[in-house]
């Protein structure tokens, strides 16, 4: 059967989540700027929907859809049957924006929730740019979708007065339908999808304040959660299509070689294989199944050339960021007069830290789906950027097809985004939307390409090699005086050290970012990470050296309210004071994505050699919880992720290459080895920050700071080493 006979949706789906992205037709609605740029508000029929819109910069508009099947550019659709659809533009990737985001709209709509399911938006400029990362899928959203569901809350308490002939004000809305209270006559919002659509649609709402939420705030469980536990959750690498073939490729093991020859005869000829051909990233092999195509790519024999990274080694690389002289460093922050302060010192403290290249290891490998039909693509990228995967597409095909303008090729394409199997930053690179859509192109026929996990380990967008020189001053009475940072590393950043937490008086911040022969992209914080290891682990260094207790000195000079009311709680919940040569506390905070987090780790004293991981509290002030349960599960998450990656061996280069090639050399953190882990949350009415990423930074420089207090050395290297500092 022709893909375009084919219905673009799955049979069936759960009742919470629509997971329509995995099976499909290459039939595409044709591009209407008309359509795409604002939404018309008409009269509906029976049988149709009212459709509730914002563009991004907030103005809200409605539109009627008159066909059951068509798919709104909007936020909310209700249908006659009182099926409440929301539409999410975040990728979800296990951090839940799915059920966050959606509990927004739904807190102001006063839906019945059990009627409640979300579909992933399309890729649309009236979502603006489409893209998650940052932190940021409910702090960007947090005000526009409450406006959505007020608004369709207002215009369906218009009609539902109307049809019950009574005044609005004495009328609300509860559990998907509006009652007049003094009689307790009511209709349905089912009933009311035509007369809402004839609403003029306010031109402001109220929104509720904290005290009146009813949904925000409660633990609810995850719309996904049952489909992704009784295996019917369909991933990128899930996707499947009519006559569709499977790719993977081989590239280069130094970074920018290319090929100079391979044996693509002796490989056509094995079983199951399609094709083998050269690109400029690599060697693909195209075959019946993956495995086939798996098995030929290990048979390849590649003979490469060039390579930027050809005498390259992790220890040369280390030695760069020491010896760089050329390059000035830029001033971040400065206060005071530290450098005359420093050269007066009486006493100093001098440190030199090293964090290493680290992979993400997503769960999911790099995959990519592109369906090609009559001169379409639709692709489906499971990508943390729809809109990134598009500007590459198009990108992509211009090069093979210059004579189409870029327009052109853009009204061709067709971005879908299934569900992510991880992306902790990883996917917001397109690299392997790039292959697939050469491959796709070459071959003229739908293909997956899928990368085994040697791929992703060693052509990842790593996390940078960073190195971290620190001075710092005492007073007489053992306070902080003067501080120096210099931080130098591959295409490092700022964030995370532009801010000082702390109220010394002198201080100065310098960044020197050096241009990287290796891929670097952001790693789950980005730049927080490494910056939030730095300062915190100097501090204790400080504190220790100027004979204070290394938590009763942050409490009394940080200057965020929020971030020293979160210590102090940690320290209440662990029993800070308490602790003694068997129970060893090491505490370290940090502020980012617009919360602040403080965590104590606690090791545990065996004998005179030996150490374990006790427990690990983690408090967090994100403004509202919208969901506390998702919250918990992310700080949990956080701490796993930076765990393993402060004891696990990190990414290594000798001779160009990365030395590592799976789970068996790149290890993440398994369940024997997580220790027990708290998760306070603040209660506050602010407006919500981040949770996916806030978590990270603090962990390891806690761990450090309870390894110093143990050994009494500092932890200068990564991975640490539990029985003695790295």
């Amino acid at each position: 059967m022709p893909l375009r006979h084919l219905s673009a949706h799955t049979p069936g789906h759960s009742t919470g989540v629509r997971n329509d992205a995995c099976e499909g037709t290459i039939l595409m609605k044709p591009f209407n700027p008309e359509r795409r740029d604002f939404l018309k508000k008409s009269a509906l029929s029976a049988g149709s929907a009212l459709v509730l819109g914002i563009t991004w910069s907030g103005e809200i508009v409605a539109e009627a859809d008159a066909t059951p099947e068509f798919k709104p550019n909007a936020w909310l659709k209700i249908d006659t049957h009182g099926l409440v659809t929301l539409y999410i533009a975040e990728s979800e990737m296990g951090q839940g924006p799915f059920t966050s985001l959606s509990m927004l709209i739904a807190e102001e709509l006063e839906v019945d929730w059990q009627k409640v399911q979300v579909e992933h938006a399309p890729l649309d400029p009236a979502y603006g740019f489409q893209g998650t990362g940052g932190s940021r899928s409910v702090r960007r959203n947090w005000k526009t979708l409450r406006q959505a569901g007020a608004v369709a809350r207002q215009m369906l308490l218009a009609a539902g007065a109307e049809y019950l002939k009574a005044p609005v004000d004495s009328c609300q809305a509860q559990r998907s339908r509006i009652t007049h209270r003094p009689s307790s006559k009511s209709v349905s919002y089912a009933e009311l999808v035509g007369g809402a659509a004839e609403m003029p649609v306010p031109k402001g709402v109220t929104l509720k304040q904290p005290e009146d939420f009813k949904l925000i705030g409660t633990p609810i469980t995850r719309l996904d959660l049952a489909d992704k536990l009784n295996g019917k959750a369909r991933y990128g690498i899930d996707t499947k299509l009519p006559n569709m073939v499977y790719a993977t490729i081989a590239q280069s093991p130094v970074f920018g070689g290319r090929v100079k020859s391979f044996n693509d005869t002796e490989i056509k000829q094995r079983p199951g294989i399609i094709d083998c051909f050269a690109l400029e990233e690599g060697v693909v092999v195209v075959a019946q199944g993956t495995w086939q195509a798996f098995q030929a790519r290990k048979a390849l024999k590649i003979d490469w050339q060039g390579g930027k990274t050809g005498q390259l080694n992790s220890d040369n690389i280390i030695q760069r960021l020491s010896d760089e002289t050329a390059q000035k460093p830029t001033l971040i922050l400065e206060r005071g007069e530290p450098i005359a302060q420093l050269a007066s010192a009486l006493k100093s403290v001098d440190t030199e830290y090293r964090l290493p290249f680290q992979a993400h290891m997503t769960p999911e490998p790099m995959n990519c789906t592109v369906g090609v039909e009559d001169g379409r693509y639709r692709i489906w990228a499971p990508t943390q950027s729809p809109t990134s995967a598009m500007t590459t597409a198009v990108k992509t095909l211009k090069a093979l097809m210059p004579e189409l303008s870029e327009a052109e090729l853009e009204a061709r394409i067709e971005i879908v985004t299934p569900l992510l199997g991880g992306g902790f930053g990883r996917r917001i690179k397109q690299d392997y939307v790039t292959q697939a859509v050469k491959i796709a192109h070459h071959l003229k026929r739908p293909v997956q390409l899928i990368w085994p996990r040697e791929e992703d380990v060693q052509h990842d967008h790593y996390h940078p090699l960073t190195q971290h020189r620190l001075r710092g001053s005492l007073d007489e009475a053992g306070n902080p005086q003067a501080w120096h940072h210099l931080i130098t590393g591959l295409q490092s950043g700022k964030y995370g050290a532009d801010a000082l937490a702390y109220d010394i008086p002198h201080v100065r911040v310098e960044l020197l970012r050096l241009d990287s022969p290796v891929p670097i992209g952001p790693w789950r914080s980005v730049s927080n990470h490494y910056n939030a290891y730095a300062i915190e682990h100097f501090f204790d260094e400080l504190a220790r050296a100027g004979g204070k207790n290394p938590l009763e000195l942050r409490l009394k000079l940080l200057k965020e309210a929020r971030l020293k009311a979160v210590l102090q709680r940690a320290a209440e919940a662990t029993a800070w004071h308490q602790q003694d040569q068997q129970r060893i506390l090491g505490c370290a905070v940090h502020s980012s994505f617009g919360s602040h987090v403080a965590e104590i780790v606690e090791l545990i004293r065996l004998d005179e050699q030996k150490l374990k991981l006790g427990k690990i509290t983690c408090v967090i002030d994100c403004g509202v919880a919208i969901n506390p349960d998702t919250v918990k599960a992310q700080l949990e998450g956080s701490v796993i992720y930076a765990l393993g990656a402060a004891l696990k061996p990190p990414i290594m280069l000798k001779n160009g290459r990365v030395e590592q090639h799976n789970f068996h050399d790149t290890p993440i953190l398994s369940f024997k080895e997580t220790p027990p882990i708290e998760v306070i949350i603040s209660r506050s009415r602010l407006d919500p920050g981040g949770v996916g990423e806030p978590g990270v930074p603090p962990l390891a420089p806690a761990l450090a700071n309870a390894l110093l207090s143990a050994h009494g050395k500092p932890v200068t290297r990564m991975p640490m080493n539990l029985n003695g500092a790295s």
